[in-house]
């Protein structure tokens, strides 16, 4: 499991055409123990779904650092980011980024696949377990177009728990989902934390689901409320 600490963290875009830069993350200082799960929330435009790119490396920071453990993310380069992504962090988005050409067991296979770490054979075995834990084992040889929003989410979540990160970031999860469907992603998300330990860094508008997390940090503009 890793720690995450930001310091003096900020992120800027520049609109172009001499409109004044975007401050979306502004001096974020952070600590989050290795293990801990951790919910934030705050209006839309807060910065939440930003902070999660930084952490992922899908983002550069305009300004301070970013710790993965012992590594500082803003300092390493792009290759070493994706090495460190692909095989310590996985990512469970609001819109799935499922591919459209794999079935469901494949996509919920392949970063684990690529990660090389253990047989393919044992990979699709895990998948097809997980998947049936999730309600899907029908639907592990159908592709995306093929499901419905809960389950190409749970499906996402498959992908992600399969993969045996040290981190999962999870950006509104259940922000699509009907109440029923929301329930049961994260009612697997956590009872898969308390089991396997992992960082859990959630973003979340639903305060029921936040308070299932370790804590709850709140942002608004960019800054962390106190």
């Amino acid at each position: 499991m890793l720690q995450v600490s930001l310091h003096a963290l900020h992120k800027s875009f520049s609109l172009g055409d001499g409109a004044p830069t975007q401050v979306v993350i502004n001096g974020v200082d952070l600590k989050i123990e290795a293990g801990e799960s951790v919910t934030f929330m705050g209006p839309s435009g807060s910065g939440k779904s930003t902070l999660l790119n930084l952490i992922a490396g899908l983002e550069t920071a305009t300004q301070g650092q970013i710790l993965i453990g012992d590594k500082d993310i803003t300092r390493m380069p792009q290759h070493e980011v994706e090495s460190l992504r692909l095989n310590s962090i996985a990512y469970v988005f609001q819109f799935f980024h499922l591919l459209p050409t794999l079935t469901a067991l494949e996509n919920c296979s392949l970063i684990a696949i690529e990660q090389n770490r253990r047989a393919v054979m044992d990979i699709l075995k895990e998948a097809r377990e997980t998947l049936s834990r999730l309600g899907l084992a029908h639907a592990a040889d159908k592709r995306p177009a093929q499901l419905s929003g809960g389950m190409q989410a749970r499906v996402a979540l498959a992908r992600a728990l399969i993969a045996r990160p040290k981190i999962i970031l999870a950006d509104e999860p259940t922000g699509n989902l009907d109440s029923k469907s929301g329930e049961a992603v994260l009612d697997l998300l956590f009872e898969e934390h308390r089991k396997q330990g992992f960082t859990l860094l959630l973003v979340t508008h639903d305060p029921i689901a936040a308070k299932r997390s370790d804590r709850i940090v709140r942002l608004q503009d960019g800054m962390l409320l106190k």
